[in-house]
């Protein structure tokens, strides 16, 4: 620990001057910080809204013929038909009364549908 005297670093003589130094270097600092903190929240917004998705929570549930023939309700206003045997199929039976989460979004590559008979 150091005693003596405290030297200011820089004064001019002048009353104020000093202050008036260090509030104006405040207020630059201040406008840089604001101006990081916009750009930062300017490139969030825009990686949202990069991502267009819908995101539900529903509960499946099916009644035994319906699931029979793939009919299967998510939540109050959603049916959904899968085709019997396959994985969408043996995966919703396997939910039936529980709570999903459904993330809906565009595909990154594009595809060609295909009708199979």
């Amino acid at each position: 620990m150091l005693y003596g005297l405290a030297v200011p670093l820089h004064d001019s003589g002048q009353p104020g001057l000093r202050a008036r130094g260090e509030v104006e270097l405040v207020r630059i600092a201040m406008t840089a910080w604001m101006v990081l903190a916009l750009l930062l929240v300017g490139l969030g917004i825009g990686r949202a809204s990069d991502r267009d998705e819908a995101v539900v929570t529903v509960q499946v549930t099916s009644a035994d013929h319906e699931l029979e023939e793939g009919y299967f309700s998510l939540g109050d206003n959603t049916t959904l038909v899968a085709k019997p045997g396959t994985d969408l199929h043996r995966f919703l039976t396997r939910q039936r009364g529980k709570k999903i989460r459904i993330v809906l979004s565009e595909a990154d590559t594009r595809e060609l549908s295909q009708i199979r008979r």
